[in-house]
């Protein structure tokens, strides 16, 4: 046996002989690297980002497979790992992270460097046998966490450079801090400890003494404005941004989004559109964040930063999370829509706690004491596959859903840029797909990490819709001559003008057209004052027309006979976009609407994810049931050898 692996079991065999008032300090990483010929204690499995084993003093890119006595495991920024063991444990490494493996007479030993760590012990996990090792202690610097085999378990651990966490989310815990202080949690509690305290937070505590900190708005995009606390006035938030104090508000108009920074900490929330809010407090301490907020209206967006410990508090609700996560709150007449989109919280209402993680709704009633209710989340009615260059025109469009194939965790990177150095979020989610915030205008990139290691990316761009005009609303001129006229339209039949030289002394004229070959009956006839006379659109339809003018005296009496005049009207299918003629945006919704328009020649197109039949000219005409809240429908339009182009119609709900 080596040297350093006797040393290293004599260490662990002193550790796990200490007495309750005497514990000695944890080793560097370095005393449990050399895996000799240990016997197998776990299973790495469940791989992603960029993930590292340290083995016999050597390090390469880890791969799933057993794990032996002295191991080390370290994940990047974006890793993730799992390790399974024979008992049924599992313990789930974020990003950020390194521990070593080890074992003593009593079962796993972990030591932790840093970074957050989940135990889980399921119900009915092995007793007896090969999987008998089920007690598990957990070494960090600043203390020894031991985990009971007896019951289900799931506890978290968090090492930080100067402190360290440890939440009992189910079953107890004993905790040896370094100055030799013994403390047991349960489910509820949680562990604060650093190199010269150890603290008990019991259920419902605050974790350390907070301190205030700075809360800086800024506007996103569109307007938003503040207004300090005991003022009647609301005034446009500064360029530059500006600190709100505790008592202030922050509203956004319709379109427009403001976003609110913590000092210190990467927790950001930001403030949907036509959204309103009032700043109770901001408070820091250690690696904890507190917000308070009274959400009136609107959509509140938090992205909570990762490794630290995060706390968002409204009236009725907290809502706690132990690192990367992204949510989106909004305030509904009964209480709070709480969507999970990436990583994992805590919904906190009195003694209840109820977990909420990716890919799940929690809907909280205010004037009920029971647990929110949770169900799956939908996707958004507008979703965005692995596609690079996708367009997406819309009117003020909530979120989009970006989807991929196969089930199963991943990590999930969202930006403003190819480079990912602007990111919107990030974070874990466990189902194919996220909502993540629609820009008013610019672009998304994002990729997707599978737990197998492989990895889905994709683009597209975001705008309002373009302004085609429409050819309803141009008038064409038609000149009087012999030369035929021929107009070609791409929508609807235009409106036309007829223009004709003046005659010194007629007081009217009169227009009529006539259906080439129908000479008998006019398809139309005006009698106006002016060298011109106007049809509206859709007075003609398509087709080959004669047309004359008739000067008029005061008396009503012909001055002269009309002379024909030819005009066609010509329908041209080459649009070279797609053109939604109706519904319009802010349309009453109904069980249907019609939906009509024109697409190009070589165009394919669907309506909420049904295909669309297109007649001879391209056109289209047909009923449509809307989808989401509010209601919408999404125009897919695909051409050959072109990205993927999405037009949305929003419309206005129904009743109250």
């Amino acid at each position: 046996m080596s040297a350093p692996r006797c040393w290293f079991l004599v260490l662990l065999l002193l550790v796990a002989g200490c007495d309750d008032d005497a514990v000695a300090p944890p080793p560097g990483p370095s005393a449990v690297v050399d895996a000799g010929a240990g016997e197998v204690l776990g299973r790495l499995e469940g791989l992603s980002g960029d993930v590292r084993l340290e083995r016999g003093g050597k390090r390469a890119p880890a791969e799933e497979g057993p794990l032996y006595g002295g191991d080390a495991v370290e994940t990047a920024a974006g890793g993730a790992a799992t390790v399974r063991f024979p008992d049924g444990r599992s313990v789930e490494v974020g990003p950020d992270a390194r521990f070593a493996l080890g074992s003593d007479s009593g079962g796993i030993v972990l030591q932790v460097e840093r970074g957050i760590l989940l135990s889980r012990v399921p119900a009915g996990a092995a007793r007896t046998g090969q999987g008998s090792k089920v007690a598990l202690t957990i070494r960090t610097p600043f203390g020894l966490t031991r985990v009971g085999a007896d019951e289900p378990s799931e506890v978290r651990v968090q090492v930080a450079e100067d402190a360290g966490r440890v939440e009992v989310r189910l079953g107890a815990i004993e905790f040896v801090g370094r100055d030799g202080k013994t403390l047991r949690a349960s489910e509820g509690d949680a562990v604060e400890a650093t190199s010269g305290r150890t603290e008990l937070v019991a259920r419902g505590a605050r974790v350390l003494e907070l301190a205030p900190i700075p809360v800086t708005v800024r506007l996103a995009a569109g307007r938003a404005e503040v207004r300090a606390k005991g003022a009647s006035n609301w005034r446009p938030v500064a360029k530059q941004g500006e600190v709100l104090s505790p008592g202030g508000s922050v509203r956004t108009r319709r379109g427009g989004s403001a976003v609110l920074a913590l000092e210190g900490s990467a927790t950001v929330a930001s403030l949907g559109s036509d959204a309103e809010l009032v700043l109770t407090s901001a408070e820091q301490g250690g690696a904890t964040d507190e917000a308070r907020f009274d959400l009136l209206r609107g959509w509140l967006n938090l992205q909570l930063a990762r490794g630290r410990t995060s706390r968002l508090v409204l009236p009725g609700l907290q809502v706690e999370g132990g690192g990367e996560a992204r949510l989106a709150v909004r305030r509904t007449a009964a209480g709070y829509l709480v969507d999970a989109l990436t990583g994992q919280v805590t919904l906190v209402r009195g003694d209840a706690r109820q977990a909420l993680r990716a890919g799940e709704r929690a809907t909280v009633e205010a004037s009920s004491a029971q647990a929110p209710r949770v169900e799956p989340l939908a996707p958004a009615p507008l979703a965005l596959g692995v596609v690079d260059g996708a367009e997406v025109f819309h009117p003020g469009l909530r979120d989009v859903a970006i989807t991929w194939e196969g089930e199963g965790e991943a990590l999930v990177e969202v930006a403003e840029d190819a480079a990912f150095t602007r990111p919107v979020l990030s974070g874990t989610v466990y189902r194919p797909f996220i909502n993540v915030p629609a820009p008013v205008r610019g672009k998304l990139h994002w990729r997707v990490r599978r737990k197998d290691g492989t990895q889905v990316s994709g683009s597209a761009s975001f705008a309002p819709e373009r302004a085609v005009r429409s050819l309803a609303r141009v008038r064409n001129v038609v000149p009087e001559g012999p030369e035929k006229t021929t107009i070609f339209y791409q929508d609807k039949p235009p409106a036309v003008t007829f223009t004709y030289a003046s005659e010194t002394s007629a007081a009217r004229y009169r227009v009529a057209v006539y259906r080439a070959g129908a000479l008998d009956t006019p398809v139309a006839e005006r009698t106006v004052t002016e060298a011109r006379a106007a049809l509206d659109a859709g007075a003609l339809s398509e087709g080959n027309y004669l047309w004359s003018v008739t000067p008029l005296s005061a008396t009503g009496a012909q001055l002269k006979g009309g002379r024909m005049n030819k005009l066609e009207l010509v329908y041209d299918n080459s649009v070279p976009v797609l053109m939604v003629s109706t519904p319009r945006n802010g349309q009453a919704a109904g069980a249907k609407v019609r939906a009509a328009g024109v697409a190009p020649v070589d165009a394919r197109l669907s309506i909420n994810g049904r295909p669309v039949a297109l007649d001879g000219k391209h056109r289209f005409n047909t009923w449509v049931e809307p989808v989401g809240s509010p209601p919408v429908l999404v125009f897919k339009m695909t051409r050959p050898g072109a990205p993927a182009v999405h037009t949305v119609r929003t419309l206005k709900q129904r009743g109250p």
